[in-house]
């Protein structure tokens, strides 16, 4: 059933892997890493309740240059039909960096998960977090396998 969606999965979660590789392995300061932690939250959220329109308008300006509002509709919503529902998500590590592949040089906060969900028991999500000009964090990446 994966390769059915595999292309598609590769195409919402390229930045995540082609764009932040190699990271450093640093751990961010606590106040970033907690900032970090509630954008990548509030993003889950949206994510979870197949709010994907909205995932993608509060992302990143980097997410909505490398993947268009539709595509990321689309993907995301293959994705959930294939793992279903979540039943359970928790944070497992926090890795900051300065330097991205293909992307411009800022602060970027990589947050690990271990998740659950109904049709796939052991899941890791990769939320990337960016602080943009604004001085806000924002989603720039989300990878699941």
């Amino acid at each position: 059933m994966f390769k059915r969606f595999r292309l598609h999965a590769i195409l919402i979660l390229a930045c995540a892997v082609i764009i932040f590789y190699p990271m450093l392995r640093e751990k961010p300061d606590t106040e970033k890493a907690e900032q970090a932690l509630v954008a990548a939250a509030q993003f889950l959220s949206l994510v979870d309740a197949a709010e994907y329109g909205r995932s993608w308008q509060q992302g990143a300006e980097l997410l909505k240059e490398k993947v268009s509002r539709e595509q990321w509709i689309e993907q995301l919503t293959k994705i959930h039909d294939l793992y279903g529902a979540l039943i359970e998500r928790s944070h497992r590590e926090s890795t900051y960096t300065t330097s991205a592949l293909d992307s411009p040089d800022g602060e970027y906060i990589i947050l690990q998960y271990e998740s659950s969900f109904k049709n796939k028991e052991s899941v890791s999500e990769t939320v990337i977090a960016t602080l943009e000009a604004d001085g806000n964090w924002r989603v720039a990446g989300y990878h699941i396998q």
